[in-house]
């Protein structure tokens, strides 16, 4: 990461970091890493985890637990709500710079390029912040939550095709969910970057693991994997 600039905020889906969480509950690890949440999550999900648990601070770079995600953890009802505001407030800055009870949904978006990353993830990580803020209690305009959840629901079903046409339409769709469902699988069996390879070893594993991410159609970084794997 270039100094001076912003951290991406976390872009993992909101309900996958508050499923994780709560798990927590039954007892916090000394380290978080993949031994604790490969089980549960695809190689893509627990990467996005890890990352958003850092970028927040909840865990430190070697994946040990703070002493903010010991409150979140074992937090309850408004005191989990005060938890969840603290954390926030002290991560998005330049969002709650806004005043979110009458903002647009189009002012959040504009807020959240101050982070500098690609169009997809900023999406995400738009997504994960009103989630985890109407988590907290935080007000929000009906503006930034209009239509937020009805966008895939709104569009109009597709009429059924049978016979020839079918069969015209499917290779495309085919290929495409094939190609993904093998990227997903390759990235789920990837081994996790170690700093102490050499440089060489370093390069493949960076190239090997942008084309994965280009085949799932975005980039978990403002530019490449190399930034997040080196952070």
């Amino acid at each position: 990461m270039v100094e001076g600039q912003l951290q991406i905020p976390p872009y993992v889906p909101y309900r996958t970091f508050r499923n994780f969480t709560d798990q927590l509950c039954d007892g916090i690890p000394a380290r978080i890493d993949r031994s604790v949440w490969g089980a549960r999550y695809s190689g893509s999900s627990g990467i996005q985890l890890m990352t958003a648990l850092k970028v927040l601070e909840l865990t430190d770079e070697d994946g040990r637990p703070t002493p903010a995600l010991e409150k979140l953890v074992h937090a309850e009802g408004d005191e989990r709500r005060a938890v969840l505001t603290s954390i926030l407030e002290r991560h998005y800055v330049p969002i709650f710079r806004l005043d979110l009870e009458r903002s647009t949904k189009a002012q959040i978006t504009e807020a959240f390029k101050v982070y500098g990353a690609r169009e997809g993830v900023l999406r995400k990580c738009e997504n994960f912040f009103v989630q985890a803020a109407q988590d907290a209690g935080i007000e929000l305009s009906q503006y930034i939550l209009a239509r937020r959840h009805t966008k895939r629901a709104s569009a109009p079903a597709r009429p059924r095709q049978t016979g020839s046409a079918s069969a015209a339409g499917r290779p495309v769709a085919d290929a495409s969910s094939t190609a993904r469902s093998l990227a997903e699988m390759v990235l789920e069996k990837y081994p996790d970057f170690d700093p102490t390879w050499e440089a060489q070893v370093q390069a493949k594993w960076l190239e090997g693991i942008g084309k994965l991410y280009e085949n799932l159609g975005g980039n978990p970084a403002a530019t490449s994997p190399a930034e997040e794997a080196s952070d």
